[in-house]
């Protein structure tokens, strides 16, 4: 399983959001809309964030956001959330514009998709051309390499 399960029904490009907690939530949406994962699910992945710190925020800009596998989580899935305004996850300014959700089932299942995105956001002129895009259709060729 790779990238190709980030459809144009997954992304979002928004200018801002009020706060992290606002991010994860509306980054979660078109899963939760999609029966990916149960409302509890979200509220998981903001609690570990309240509870760990901004672990999620693996990079600058770049924050992936997910909760432990539980019953809560019907399939794998993955959604994005792209804002022209980033925001901060941290007192010590840990801050994300690009804020992925990632649901997973078992402990392995999603692994392989962590590190297609890991491989993926590690190129800088990548991750320049996701902040800079405004259509969904040009995040989507990012990410298949077009």
């Amino acid at each position: 399983m790779s990238l190709e399960i980030l459809s144009a029904d997954k992304v979002q490009i928004k200018e801002q959001v009020d706060n992290w907690e606002q991010g994860i939530t509306l980054a979660a949406q078109p899963l939760l809309n999609q029966d990916y994962f149960e409302q509890s699910y979200i509220t998981s992945m903001i609690d570990s964030v309240k509870k760990l710190g901004p672990y999620i925020v693996i990079a600058p800009e770049i924050a992936i956001a997910h909760a432990r596998p539980n019953d809560e989580v019907n399939k794998i899935g993955l959604s994005l959330l792209k804002l022209n305004q980033h925001i901060n996850f941290s007192e010590e300014g840990h801050y994300a514009s690009l804020i992925f959700v990632l649901s997973a089932v078992d402990n392995e299942g999603h692994l392989e998709i962590l590190r297609h995105l890991a491989t993926t956001l590690g190129d800088q002129e990548v991750v320049n051309q996701l902040l800079k895009a405004q259509e969904v259709k040009d995040i989507l060729n990012i990410f298949k390499g077009e």
